[in-house]
């Protein structure tokens, strides 16, 4: 059964639950859904059907955790094709702002996720809050009857994540700020991976946003856990944001005008695409198709509070906390893991001086710089995506951050 189908039984079971619901009116009318689908569910989506309802390139185990602020975020395990390499650490792959999971395997030809599994390593590949399978509020009522279909698959199935994931109407979910994902997101995502594999530390390979909050997180807590980390395009200033300012301005104002139901979901980021291209790719080194990908499936909308957090960090040029009280820059002392800071040699958003400062100033006695570059020896200039999705990131790319993990140089 595919989603369409999903939703088609759902339409039937609410037909029928109405038919019933005067005789019923002191039954929730989604318990009372429930029961009429319960036996159809068992028997038509078994644990194999939802995977099959998946895209194929997120066909991998998915697997829960809870948050201690009550949001769910699911992971995609991504096991090691032909048994574990010896000596590696898990890993985590979390994307950056406005991404989700499927920005690390968009497409087999610029996947590090399935790149890493193929060659030993046991891959975690992270949805954020607000993200993919993750927690988020959803703002059309017509999505209604699939979050239904999807919390019965997870009752009907000894919870196995559904293909619609953990979407809600409830506004709660569309509230969340930088800080959330540094105090909550980081060590669910940490411990979720270390309780299942049992490596007492993981490796957290972070793009933009992805590899920010491991650093906020390690800057503010040291917490163990985090025995390697990669950041390609993070950062923690910004001495020259007037692109950003413009294009934050614009998500801002978009996400207002979903929220207030006057853009549809799908309207979103379409009006920011001149600064997408300038900002986030290098048009010559990434591939037409996987372009389109990542601006449809690839793209979740951020919240407001985060999107404000980055206005400041645009605007005052360092990354403050939501309460503007403290520089998340004034801490990088604080960082003492392992560390490869790199990014594209043509990055527009996070550009090579951000990250000579965050060299400087990380406490590691263990750090790495790198720009994807002609300079350093890359095929192409990379810009802030396309470093890792680029039409040379499989060839170049991924053996270099392979080649560090090992602890080579």
């Amino acid at each position: 059964m595919d989603r369409r189908q999903a939703i088609r039984a759902a339409g039937l079971l609410m037909a029928q639950a109405a038919i019933g619901a005067k005789a019923a009116r002191g039954q929730d009318f989604g318990a009372l859904l429930e029961d009429f689908g319960k036996d159809l569910l068992r028997q038509q989506l078994s644990p194999e059907n939802i995977q099959r309802t998946l895209k194929p390139h997120l066909s991998g185990e998915l697997v829960p955790i809870r948050t201690a602020d009550g949001w769910t975020l699911v992971a995609h395990r991504y096991r090691p094709v032909n048994g574990p390499r010896p000596g590696t650490l898990p890993v985590l792959l979390c994307h950056g702002l406005s991404y989700n999971s499927q920005f690390w395997d968009i497409s087999p030809e610029v996947s590090l996720a399935r790149f890493l599994a193929a060659r030993g390593w046991d891959v975690w590949v992270a949805d954020l809050r607000g993200s993919g399978l993750s927690s988020k509020w959803v703002a059309r009522i017509d999505s209604a009857p699939t979050m239904v279909v999807g919390g019965m698959i997870r009752r009907a199935t000894n919870n196995k994540v559904a293909p619609t994931g953990y979407a809600s109407l409830d506004p709660k979910f569309a509230k969340w700020n930088l800080d959330d994902h540094i105090i909550y997101d980081v060590p669910a995502l940490v411990h979720l991976v270390r309780s299942q594999t049992g490596a007492p530390e993981i490796a957290w390979i972070g793009h933009s946003m992805g590899g920010i909050i491991a650093l906020g997180h390690l800057c503010r807590f040291q917490n163990p856990g985090i025995g390697r980390l990669v950041t390609v395009g993070s950062q923690m200033t910004m001495p020259n944001g007037q692109l950003a300012v413009q294009f934050l301005t614009e998500l801002i104002a978009l996400r207002n005008g979903q929220l207030a139901g006057q853009i549809l979901p799908e309207e979103l980021l379409i009006d920011s695409k001149t600064s997408i291209d300038n900002m986030f790719f290098n048009q010559g080194h990434v591939a037409p198709e996987v372009y389109r990908a990542l601006t449809n499936d690839g793209i979740d909308v951020p919240s407001i509070g985060l999107l404000q957090q980055y206005l400041v960090l645009a605007t005052r040029g360092e990354l403050l906390d939501a309460g503007k009280r403290q520089s998340y820059a004034a801490l990088l002392g604080n960082v003492q893991a392992p560390i490869l800071i790199s990014c594209g040699a043509s990055d527009q958003l996070a550009p090579p001086p951000v990250q000579q400062f965050l060299f400087d100033r990380v406490g590691s006695a263990d750090k790495t710089l790198m720009f994807f570059g002609r300079s350093q020896g890359f095929a192409a200039d990379s810009g802030h995506s396309d470093a890792l999705v680029g039409l040379t990131s499989r060839q170049q790319v991924y053996p270099t951050i392979e080649r560090w993990l090992l602890g080579a140089r």
